[in-house]
């Protein structure tokens, strides 16, 4: 099976195990794993994944999510929980739309423009330097790793995060969710760069107004357009409900405009995470407890598109009673079902 990316094959090794971790029993979510596909794919399969093609195109990693009680054994829930306990899983990613595919495209284009400007040659990088690899949130992220049979850790191998520098600037990394940066001037020092955020900043924005030409004029009442485009004697059908509703009627974007006159306002539509998928499990008991026709939830899965093959996952358990102590761990396994470009 060859996947629609036109660099690699498709993995053979698509199948990645994640051990469990702590889940908090508050009502609330605790993030539990941040996953880089791509990373863990090239640890598995001995060959070089990515985030991107070597243009610089997202590519989205199709996936099939499961949630294992307790743990890495799949045993099941170690306490005997009552009827209205529910564990929900979350996985999180960043936006998949035109914004983030160009905004990709053209930071691969500025990376090879900053090594060719410096007289360094493709031969001179690594051997996998091909593509850019981003952090999720943070230019240090510290990505979970996939564990063998058993549930022990591979060794691996390393994986950095890709830095960028311009002139006088420090080095910083690219990360497709987090606040922005307004202040992108020639002292800019920090240590990282909202992917989507940085690229709205650098085009010429949308008008919250689109037909603001339109605002004042024509006058709905015009002496000369009554006499240019009527027949003499004629009423002229000229409404004026009509004429207001043609000025204000959908005339404004149905997304955030960005208002770079704001230094403060780094938190954008276009730097938050979006939903990727959701499970929720129902215990109704312990799966080792004697009680007749008490048993846990088994395994569960969900399908989910991840662009550029990096995510996180957020699980609770919510107990209303709080009569279970339910603190469970749940491991997840991960299985790729494909892999193609983002559209767009």
């Amino acid at each position: 099976m060859v996947c629609r990316r036109s660099m690699a094959k498709f993995p053979s090794q698509r199948k990645i195990m994640y051990a469990g971790a702590a889940v908090a029993n508050d009502g609330g979510f605790t993030e539990t794993h941040t996953l880089c596909l791509p990373k863990d794919l090239s640890l598995l399969n001995r060959r070089g994944y990515a985030s991107t093609t070597r243009k610089g195109v997202p590519l989205v990693y199709r996936v099939a999510a499961t949630v294992y009680p307790t743990g890495i054994d799949g045993s099941g829930y170690t306490v005997t929980t009552s009827s209205d306990v529910r564990t929900s899983v979350k996985f999180l990613g960043c936006q998949n739309n035109w914004v983030m595919k160009n905004a990709a495209v053209k930071w691969h284009a500025a990376r090879e423009k900053m090594f060719s400007d410096s007289g360094i040659r493709k031969s001179d990088r690594g051997a996998y330097d091909h593509e850019i690899r981003y952090g999720y949130d943070a230019s240090n992220d510290s990505f979970a790793g996939p564990v063998d049979g058993f549930g022990n850790a591979f060794t691996g191998g390393t994986w950095d995060i890709s830095t960028l520098a311009y002139a006088a600037d420090s080095a910083f990394a690219l990360t497709l969710v987090g606040d922005g940066d307004d202040s992108e001037t020639d002292a800019f020092t920090g240590s990282q760069l909202s992917l989507g955020h940085s690229y709205l900043v650098s085009r010429a924005n949308q008008l919250e107004d689109t037909n603001l030409h339109a605002e004042e004029g024509p006058s709905k009442y015009s002496t000369l357009r009554r006499m240019l485009e009527f027949e003499l004697g004629a009423e002229p059908n000229i409404d004026d409900d009509v004429t207001t509703l043609a000025r204000n009627s959908q005339d404004n974007p149905p997304y955030e405009v960005l208002d770079l006159s704001s230094s403060g306002d780094i938190a954008h539509d276009i730097t938050e995470e979006v939903e990727l998928g959701r499970l929720c499990l129902s215990p109704q008991g312990s799966i080792n407890s004697n009680a007749a026709g008490v048993v846990g939830t088994g395994p569960q899965t969900v399908i989910i598109d991840v662009p550029f093959g990096i995510f996180r996952v957020l699980m609770g358990h919510h107990d209303p009673g709080n009569n279970s102590g339910i603190e469970d761990d749940l491991a997840v396994g991960i299985e790729v079902l494909d892999i193609f470009e983002m559209q767009g």
